[in-house]
Order: structure tokens, then sequence, then C-alpha cells
């Protein structure tokens, strides 16, 4: 059995077709949620610099995910910027190079997505609707202080997205009757 070489790409921000130029530190996981450990490597933080790392790893399936550091890149810079990046599931196999690209997500896009979740778990009843109002509110002015992505991708069409599952979600129940 040989190992299997993973490469790991981080995109542009918000920009799935471009590789980030900065050094990530990227993380792999096992399914269990423990980092990989083996032949006494931990993978943890492991450096991608040029937004790329390549790496040998047992065959398996992982989670994997990257961050950049907690650190101010360039003092005065704007930068609207997440630390973390959207994760990613990889079936690695003997003695196979497998490909992946991590989507390095704006603060703008995570903050309009959180914001659906906050409307979601009101409507679910999980959480009160004045701590979510709040929240909220919070969360959109400083989106409204960001700007929009130039690329929308899913928040361009979220209702439509929503409407479709809810949708589908009555459908499946209705064939159930």
């Amino acid at each position: 059995m040989g190992m299997s070489k993973l490469n790991v790409f981080i995109s542009g921000i918000d920009d799935p077709c471009t590789i980030d130029d900065r050094t990530w530190y990227v993380t792999i996981y096992n399914c269990d949620g423990s980092v990989l450990e083996y032949c006494g490597k931990r993978y943890v933080v492991l450096p991608a610099r040029c937004g790329h790392l390549e790496i040998d790893v047992p065959p398996g399936c992982y989670r994997i995910i990257a961050v950049w550091g907690f650190t101010v890149i360039t003092p005065g810079l704007v930068y609207r910027a997440n630390h973390f990046t959207d994760s990613a599931i990889v079936s690695t196999c003997c003695e196979q190079t497998t490909c992946v690209k991590l989507f390095n997500p704006s603060a703008h896009r995570c903050g309009f997505i959180y914001v659906r979740a906050l409307r979601d778990l009101v409507a679910q009843k999980a959480i009160a609707p004045e701590l979510a109002k709040q929240a909220e509110e919070t969360i959109e002015e400083i989106n409204e202080q960001l700007g929009r992505p130039q690329k929308l991708f899913e928040l361009a069409h979220m209702d439509e997205i929503k409407e479709l599952v809810t949708r589908e979600e009555k459908a499946a129940q209705e064939g159930k009757n």
C-alpha cells in the first residue's frame, strides 16, 4: 500500500477560479473530527505557501480547512477577508494524487449566510427572535460597511434556493401521506 499525494489549493477571496498568493495554514481532520496523525506527524497548521500545499497522506477520507494568520498583514490596508476557508471533504487513494481547492469566502459572504441561518433558527423556535434581531442588525451594519462581493454566487439567488428546498420538502411530506 502506498501513500496518497494530496494537493490543496486555496482560492482568492470570493473567487474560486484563482489561487491566493499568501501563506495559509492547512489542517487535515479524520472523519471523527480529530487531527490526522500518522507515523509521528500531526497534520495541523501546515504552511501552504502561495495558496498551495502538496503533502503525502495515508489513503482515507478527510475534512480539510485552512486559516491565514490572525495578525495584521499590511497595516492600513483595507482587507475584507475571512480568516477561514470553507472546508472540503476529500477521499484519497493509494499511490494516487488528489487535488482539492478550498473556497476563501469574504467576511460579507459569511455574514450574509449567518443572517440567513439566524432567521431559520427563529423560524424553528431554536433561538429568541429578539436576540436574533439584535445580531442580524449588527451583522447587516457591518456588511454595509464591507460592501458586496463582486461575484455573488449563492447570495444572488438565496431566496430561490430556499423556495426550491421548501417545495421539495413539502412534496416529500405529501408523498409520505
